[in-house]
């Protein structure tokens, strides 16, 4: 009876060691500040995702994220269309000099690309031309829905011409820039600068 009851001691003695040593809910590795707690989080956010089901919603807030993870802003990528600084643009430009020179050519803005394509002249640029267009300015000459009207001086500025159609976010557009009058040598060396070629 003794050796039962001693037995029993000694069971209960390490049942009761264990208990104590086995509730330790701190992690702690190799190397690492027995004070940080990050393991422990880390496991516990683990343990977190493997409990959601399928349709649980998981919110991230944004302090938590790293400082230097990439967003679609910063790097331009994934951004929708017409998240970029240009309109939604598909122009076709014929452009005359006066002197027998001409040159068809189409540009396509597309929100954050800008492209030139056709027989496109020296000095226009893709990227000027779709922030030119995008202002509002020659957003309301373009518009063929919109009156504008203009005091211009009678300054001839010259024979070029430049004839500009296709859609501008949605709207159709059929306008000609020219050079003679004050408004038209403005028109073309500062609103739709890049769009047609700079006088030589």
């Amino acid at each position: 009876m003794r050796r039962i009851l001693t037995l029993l001691s000694l069971v209960l003695a390490f049942t009761l060691l264990t208990a104590a040593c086995g509730d330790d809910d701190e992690t702690t590795t190799a190397g690492s500040d027995p004070g940080d707690d990050t393991t422990a989080d880390a496991d516990a956010d683990a343990d977190d995702v493997d409990d959601l089901d399928d349709d649980d919603t998981v919110v991230v807030d944004a302090d938590d994220l790293p400082d230097d993870e990439p967003t679609a802003d910063d790097t331009g990528n994934d951004l929708p269309i017409g998240g970029g600084p240009y309109p939604i643009a598909d122009l076709f430009i014929f452009y005359f000099d006066g002197a027998g020179n001409q040159a068809e050519y189409r540009l396509a803005c597309l929100g954050d690309t800008a492209t030139f394509t056709g027989e496109v002249p020296d000095g226009v640029d893709a990227a000027a031309a779709c922030l030119a267009i995008g202002t509002d300015e020659a957003r309301m000459l373009l518009d063929p829905n919109i009156t504008v009207d203009r005091v211009c001086t009678e300054l001839f500025g010259g024979p070029e011409i430049a004839t500009v159609g296709g859609i501008l976010d949605d709207v159709e557009v059929d306008f000609e820039i020219n050079r003679i009058n004050g408004c038209g040598i403005d028109d073309w060396a500062r609103v739709f600068a890049g769009l047609v070629p700079p006088v030589a």
